[in-house]
């Protein structure tokens, strides 16, 4: 078994230097560290390759772990299969012993039940938007408009830009409509 520190700096807390101090007060021979500033932050999961079974991850609080109840209880999952343990100094988690288990599993119900919820609101908000006569998605495009896209730029009167600033689209939408096939024009013209 061998304690690896794990070190998160945010843009509140970006001096590591007092979780280093925890950690290895706690017995930590090894540390992975993520810092804010980086462009490719060292991620959790490339730390967990280099673990084996049996070995402990130590945090100083929890929140460093994850963003999010669903991505530690993903974690959780990770951490399970590895056969990994975790040990959160703050808020004393110790997944070594019973309590920390317990409290892992109501973590892994609390994330489906937020996943849950969210799915819930969605589908309220989506239903409440279409009872109010909105519908979601990109607004149509006029025939109109369409056809005023094709003729200026076959007609090679004016550039992709200059075409999607007259016609007030964006310039993926004039592509699209200049390159899709004359019978699909015509049916959205019906």
């Amino acid at each position: 078994m061998k304690l690896f520190g794990y070190i998160r700096t945010t843009i509140i807390d970006a001096d590591p230097q007092s979780q280093v101090n925890q950690l290895t007060a706690y017995g930590c021979t090894a540390f992975f560290q993520e810092d804010y500033l980086e462009a490719q932050p060292f991620p959790l999961e490339r730390a967990l390759e280099q673990m084996q079974a049996g070995d402990v991850l130590v945090v100083d609080q929890l929140y460093r772990l994850g963003r999010s109840t669903r991505q530690l209880a993903d974690l959780l999952v990770l951490f399970q299969e590895k056969q990994i343990d975790l040990v959160c100094l703050t808020e004393k988690i110790d997944t070594r012993e019973l309590t920390g288990k317990i409290y892992f599993q109501w973590l892994e119900q609390m994330a489906v039940m937020e996943r849950s919820l969210l799915k819930e609101r969605t589908l309220v908000g989506l239903n409440k938007a279409r009872q109010q006569g909105k519908i979601g998605g990109r607004p149509k495009i006029a025939p109109a408009t369409i056809q005023q896209i094709r003729f200026l730029f076959f007609e090679k009167r004016e550039s992709i830009q200059a075409i999607a600033t007259i016609c007030g689209v964006s310039i993926g939408t004039c592509y699209k409509y200049v390159h899709l096939p004359e019978h699909e024009v015509e049916l959205l013209q019906k």
